[in-house]
């Protein structure tokens, strides 16, 4: 019986190593197997052969092993070409840094998405097309199934390559940002020796001169809920570069509580920024000291 041929177009050491564990379950049964790769006019060929007067390869316990293996090898070996390829035609008029930048933060948010993992939905499309494919046919073209047949996996790529471009210009709109702030407070010359910022025990913002006493700044930033928390974060770096202090001190649960917020005040004030782990104004924050 004519043997099952796997043509692949983008070949990594994982495929072999992937049918050859087929392979191995049938050798271990007695059966004579080999595994032959071969230059095609256009891709590399494997060939699963099987001695005359065994068990022939088609069998559907080494279908259905093959199919199992090659689902694993292409939701995991196969990924980062298609990504790769996917940004290179549908966001073409980005510079070719930046879509470097948006392929590693696709291939990053990808590997860590379960959805692709095995018991996963993407996986199990995957494997279902395999399946029924090998079923019927002899021949696979592995890059043409993908193309063709593989169209939710195709979906979850392309969702995967808009939102890493989504996160892309929202983090290059932020570092134009921080760009901007540093420049303005560059300008000004420092107004308070040092301040620190806390927040008290119905979660408002405390601001807290060299000798711990309240400034006449004061402002009151409540907590309003998950919705407010980006809001409440902008109007704290705002009343901080107005404040324009020499030393910044952000106490633990402002770090905790507000982590956008301190990684912007770092980046804008640099070295006058302190990150305080755990203190005395830590700990009687929102009780008598205030």
């Amino acid at each position: 019986m004519a043997p099952i041929v796997i043509a692949v177009k983008h070949v990594t050491p994982g495929l072999k190593e992937k049918l050859e564990e087929c392979l191995f379950f049938f050798r271990e049964s007695g059966n004579i197997v080999a595994l032959v790769e071969k230059d095609g006019k256009e891709w590399p060929h494997f060939f699963c052969h099987l001695q005359p007067g065994e068990t022939v390869p088609g069998s559907p316990v080494l279908r259905s092993m093959l199919a199992d293996r090659l689902a694993l090898y292409v939701v995991h070996e196969q990924a980062p070409y298609f990504l790769a390829h996917m940004v290179s035609r549908y966001y073409y008029y980005f510079p070719k840094e930046e879509r470097q930048q948006i392929i590693n933060l696709a291939k990053a948010n990808y590997e860590t998405d379960p959805a692709k993992d095995e018991g996963g939905p993407v996986y199990a499309g995957v494997l279902q097309c395999l399946q029924e494919y090998l079923e019927q046919n002899d021949y696979l073209n592995l890059h043409g199934l993908i193309t063709f047949r593989m169209q939710q996996w195709m979906k979850f790529l392309r969702k995967t390559v808009d939102k890493a471009v989504d996160e892309f210009l929202m983090e290059k709109e932020y570092q134009e940002f921080v760009k901007l702030l540093k420049y303005f407070v560059a300008l000004q010359e420092p107004k308070i020796k040092q301040v620190h910022v806390l927040l008290d025990e119905e979660g408002r913002f405390r601001f807290l001169d060299e000798d711990c006493r309240p400034l006449t700044q004061q402002q009151e930033i409540a907590g309003s809920g998950d919705d407010g928390v980006s809001d409440e974060e902008d109007k704290l770096v705002s009343m901080l570069i107005t404040m324009a202090p020499h030393r910044i001190i952000l106490h633990k649960n402002v770090c905790t509580l507000y982590p956008k917020a301190a990684d912007t005040l770092r980046h804008v004030f640099e070295n006058r920024v302190v990150l305080c782990k755990h203190c005395k104004l830590c700990h009687d924050a929102g009780r008598n000291l205030l």
